[in-house]
């Protein structure tokens, strides 16, 4: 009888650890849906803000009449000279005045290229939200001032 025994109990910790490892192997990948869920997340939420931001600079820069030292001066920022203005952010999309705590960049370049239609009224622009590795959100913005 002690031989059936030792059977047994050999029988019950394979089986023991066929379900730990089962289990093991499920938890690893609801651990990594999990992680992707997060980034996914993150990522939708960068996005949306970064939409955000730009969309507002773009109704700026037309409420300006394509003037960038106007929409520096409205945004509180320090004036440029050329045709791009930098506006920098901290991780929480707060508008900051100085690059080396950003975060996020949104970039307004004047597109000094002739119009198509050769209009001298029209005032072109792309509004980009960036972070140092990659861009976000690209906008392109015109406005017709006569």
């Amino acid at each position: 009888m002690a031989v059936q025994r030792s059977s047994r109990s050999g029988l019950f910790l394979l089986e023991l650890m066929i379900v730990i490892l089962f289990f093991a192997v499920t938890s690893a990948i609801c651990m990594n849906l999990f992680v992707q869920a997060h980034l996914t997340s993150a990522a939708g939420s960068e996005l949306t803000s970064a939409v955000r931001e730009a969309q507002s600079v773009a109704e700026l820069f037309k409420a300006a009449d394509g003037d960038l030292k106007r929409l520096a001066e409205s945004l509180d920022v320090r004036p440029i000279d050329g045709p791009t203005l930098n506006l920098y952010y901290d991780k929480d999309w707060v508008l900051i005045d100085h690059e080396k705590d950003a975060v996020y960049t949104v970039s307004v370049v004047l597109d000094t290229t002739t119009d198509p239609n050769n209009r001298q009224d029209c005032r072109n622009a792309q509004v980009i939200a960036q972070t140092a590795e990659a861009e976000i959100f690209r906008i392109p913005v015109k406005k017709y001032v006569g």
